[in-house]
């Protein structure tokens, strides 16, 4: 029986269903009042589909900005663009890290003001989807709508979903505008969550808000054509979402399709004849040069309603020949022809940018990795890195991490051979002698950069698997995973022990990307300084005296190089640890003090 475990942890626009979010601390149903400002003069028809190709809300139609405006979280939606509810802020960062035990609002995402003086037959309609590809909200969770009253500022909750346990379809909820407080100038609406507020749990997504004037209970059909799904991987459905720009397309690494797949949805009532709708007009650029431009395509015509279909967009012939340097390739894609519905979601955008890097993943977590119930846990993906030569050593790794808790997640980098059987790491070619800390991102799916003590040569391997060693203390390091990635067999995961290599049953791709020849143009690290202890006599046989410049209490860890605590002890001023009967070799010691942390190498003679 294995004695741990690998577990999802909510991390923001990342999630797992043992472990509970935090939001910002409301006040339940009502919120302190609103002023009627003299620039609330939206009229209705007020609409927003999210098909814009920021992350936050639009700031003319909403006035906060809690919501994630994704496509990595929802499943089989209508159309592009949906705005994700979970315990996390605008930055993808939790309301309140570490609180995992009790439930409020969360997410929340309300209206500007809105002139419904004189209106009748409002009603507010969207549709809602429980989970998608985040955790699941359970029966103490829900889903709410409030309506704001501009005669005696207050709100009132007028609709209400709970949680299931379980990911669902998307439904539709039609929800009427009734009484004289509310069909005024100054009208809001409010949609908001109550969940977990310690990470992205408890998640619901919503697309196709509508409210409007002279509706009707069935009055919920959304009629238009929409791109469906996003803007398909420029590398088509190879392992690889970008890899060195000196590489050449025709190796082992990635190979350029030919093709690619674009789903959208003629959406609602079938108007007569059917819309016909001019597919796959495109706009290839490379570092702001044209490549080329398509706007003579067929003309589509179908009946075929309320179902995905797709239509191919050939890649230009010059795309992607010889590469002089980095490389940002832009993509547009779009149709026109009948006009109906909310036109932006007519047109979809893709990026590919190839650098000095290798990535798998998607640029996008949906899930946090971590390996639970271990000291010293290890991770190790697999890179083909045949093509790579004598001078493109690997550098470093560029991390995502996921913010679950106010804690100091520390890990060391690693490199592994092949095993001989070719199925899991082998024999391990470098270990840092650096311990990394991990950085909270300042806005969701950041990477930071780690260099690597020294360049490694691999070109000698065709293969190597590319990972880290855990050595937190008390806590364990997770890593942002994106969910939506499939990766072939031979490419699996895999994590281990110190001792046992042990196959991922993970689906998906650790946003965790080497990088080779030269390191990034941003790169920063934080390098622990150890300038407020001494550490002495260093080496030593016997006894290691730490010593602070301060009076202030602080704690000491000694660590062997996996990570592993021996010896632990707090005090003031010094402390002396008997390391007597402590092998010979290279350990660590950590301390702690007024919440920073030092790193100190010592070696045993």
């Amino acid at each position: 029986m294995r004695l741990y475990l690998l577990v999802f942890l909510g991390a923001c626009s990342i999630a797992q269903a043992q472990v509970f979010e935090q939001t910002l601390p409301l006040s339940g149903a009502t919120t302190a009042p609103f002023s009627i400002e003299t620039t609330d003069t939206l009229n209705p028809p007020f609409v927003d589909d999210f098909s814009y190709r920021s992350d936050r809300p639009a700031t003319e139609l909403w006035s906060d900005q809690d919501v994630w405006i994704n496509d990595a979280m929802p499943l089989f939606q209508n159309s592009i663009g949906v705005a994700t509810f979970d315990g996390c802020n605008a930055y993808g960062k939790p309301y309140q890290p570490g609180n995992i035990t009790t439930n409020g609002i969360s997410d929340r995402l309300t209206s500007n003001y809105i002139n419904l003086q004189g209106a009748t037959d409002v009603w507010l309609s969207f549709q809602y989807q429980r989970a998608g590809r985040g955790e699941a909200p359970s029966s103490a969770d829900s889903l709410v709508v409030s309506y704001y009253s501009p005669v005696d500022s207050s709100w009132t909750q007028v609709w209400g979903e709970k949680g299931t346990g379980n990911a669902d379809a998307f439904k539709t909820a039609m929800i009427p505008v009734l009484g004289n407080q509310f069909l005024k100038k100054g009208f809001r609406f409010r949609l908001a969550t109550y969940g977990a507020r310690g990470g992205a749990y408890d998640v619901w997504n919503v697309d196709y808000v509508q409210l409007d004037k002279d509706r009707n209970p069935g009055d919920s059909v959304v009629t238009e054509p929409a791109f469906a799904r996003p803007h398909p991987l420029l590398l088509g459905n190879g392992p690889y979402t970008s890899w060195p720009w000196w590489l050449s397309m025709s190796n082992t690494i990635a190979n350029r399709p030919n093709t690619l797949t674009f789903t959208y949805r003629r959406l609602g009532t079938v108007p007569s004849g059917g819309w016909s709708l001019n597919l796959g007009q495109f706009r290839w650029e490379e570092n702001g040069v044209l490549i080329q431009q398509q706007t003579a395509v067929p003309v589509i015509t179908t009946t075929q309603h309320d179902q995905d279909l797709t239509f191919d967009v050939a890649v230009p012939s010059g795309a992607l020949g010889t590469l002089s340097g980095p490389t940002n390739v832009t993509t547009k894609v779009w149709f026109d022809g009948s006009a109906a519905g909310t036109r932006q979601n007519d047109t979809v955008h893709g990026t590919l940018e190839l650098d000095n890097y290798l990535a798998l993943d998607d640029g996008s977590a949906e899930r946090a990795y971590g390996i639970e119930n271990v000291t010293g846990s290890r991770v190790a993906q697999k890179f083909n890195t045949g093509g790579l030569g004598s001078n493109d050593s690997l550098k470093g790794v560029s991390m995502n991490f996921a913010w679950f808790r106010d804690s100091v997640y520390s890990f060391r980098l690693a490199v592994w051979a092949p095993a001989d059987s070719g199925s899991a790491p082998g024999a391990l070619l470098y270990l840092t002698d650096s311990v990394y800390q991990h950085s909270d991102h300042w806005n969701r799916n950041d990477f930071f950069h780690f260099a690597l003590d020294s360049a490694l040569d691999i070109s000698a391997y065709s293969s190597v698997w590319i990972g880290y060693v855990d050595v937190s203390a008390a806590t364990t390091l997770y890593v942002g995973l994106d969910q939506e990635r499939t990766l072939p067999n031979a490419m699996q995961r895999y994590y281990g022990d110190g001792f046992n290599w042990y196959p991922s049953l993970e689906p998906g791709a650790l946003l965790l990307r080497p990088f080779f020849r030269y390191t990034p143009a941003d790169m920063a690290i934080e390098v622990p300084s150890a300038a407020a202890f001494q550490v002495y006599p260093n080496p030593s046989t016997h006894v290691v005296s730490v010593a602070s410049k301060n009076m202030d209490p602080f704690d000491v860890v000694f660590l062997n190089v996996n990570g592993q605590i021996l010896l632990q002890a707090s005090g003031e001023g010094k402390i002396e640890l008997d390391i007597s009967k402590v092998p010979k070799g290279l350990y660590l010691i950590r301390t702690l003090q007024n919440g920073a942390l030092t790193y100190t190498k010592w070696m045993k003679i």
